[in-house]
């Protein structure tokens, strides 16, 4: 199998792993932190979900971080197909450069706010 349809099958198998996180996970993080919290339903009074959720568990920040990162790369790649959809093919090459910076930025961001957050992450226990 040539190189260039290995790595296509690699992208296309993360981008489908970024869809179903989108899928389950994101609705999860929008209704702790967007509803359940300002409505008053979180049920540890006082503190922001974000924030309970990093510091009870290492598990949290992951959960956040594959959250955050997956949902980007899988919007980002459709975001892509889109446009390459709507006429703009002759700039696929430039749209797909675009689309990957910026999902490298996005996701060394998460990264580097979630360990700026939490930076007990690192250290082994």
């Amino acid at each position: 199998m040539p190189k260039v349809a290995r790595l296509h099958a690699i992208l296309w198998g993360v981008f489908s792993v970024g869809g179903f996180i989108a899928a389950f996970l994101l609705p999860v993080l929008i209704y702790i932190v967007g509803i359940a919290y300002p409505l008053g339903l979180w049920p540890i009074s006082g503190q922001d979900p974000t924030t309970s959720i990093l510091n009870h568990h290492h598990l949290g920040t992951l959960f956040l971080f594959v959250t955050v990162a997956g949902s980007l790369y899988h919007g980002i790649y459709r975001f892509q197909s889109t446009l390459t959809e709507l006429g703009l093919a002759r700039a696929k090459r430039a749209l797909e450069a675009l689309g990957y910076l910026i999902v490298i930025v996005g996701i060394l961001a998460a990264a580097y706010y979630l360990l700026m957050l939490n930076p007990g992450v690192l250290s082994l226990p």
